[in-house]
């Protein structure tokens, strides 16, 4: 069995991600400070959300994990002090995790049998997540691959896929 989300396009992804850096105040900024989001806001209790930093070994070749049944962002301790230090990989790992908790929520999840649409796919989805919410549209349309790993605090890979996105 394959879990299914609920159907989401990139340009609803892209809404998502707008509307979601509206809220928070970083409509503007090209940087997203994912660290200060999740250790000041996510992890407030009054969101009900909390996160965990785990050794390693205990996680092997998993970066992160996001259970949203029980509210916990786990990441493995290196991914965490990498994305500390704007290590590009480790934020976009933690930018993932947290499209997981925005759009992943237990009443928007379905097991389902055979193949999956891309758009139904959750890993599709959170990575499509991370990619807006590093670069989104309307701050980096037009920059340069360079610009946009520059600004964005992107890895070469990430900043390609999003430019390529948005000159189709």
């Amino acid at each position: 069995m394959n879990v299914a989300a609920e159907a989401l396009s990139r340009s609803q992804i892209r809404m998502i991600v707008k509307e979601f850096r509206k809220t928070v105040g970083c409509d503007k900024i090209a940087y997203f400070p994912i660290m200060q989001f999740i250790e000041w806001i996510l992890a407030n209790p009054k969101y009900g959300m909390d996160y965990e930093i785990v050794d390693p070994g205990e996680m092997q070749d998993t970066y992160g994990t996001t259970n949203t049944e029980r509210n916990v962002m786990r990441i493995r301790s290196d991914v965490y002090e990498g994305a500390v230090k704007g290590r590009p990989r480790d934020r976009f790992t933690l930018c993932h995790e947290l499209g997981h908790y925005i759009l992943h929520q237990p009443q928007f999840m379905s097991y389902a049998r055979g193949n999956i649409p891309r758009y139904c796919q959750p890993e599709w989805q959170a990575n499509t997540f991370a990619g807006e919410l590093m670069a989104p549209y309307d701050l980096v349309y037009d920059m340069s691959i360079e610009e946009i790993m520059e600004k964005c605090g992107m890895s070469r890979q990430a900043a390609t896929i999003q430019y390529n996105e948005y000159h189709r």
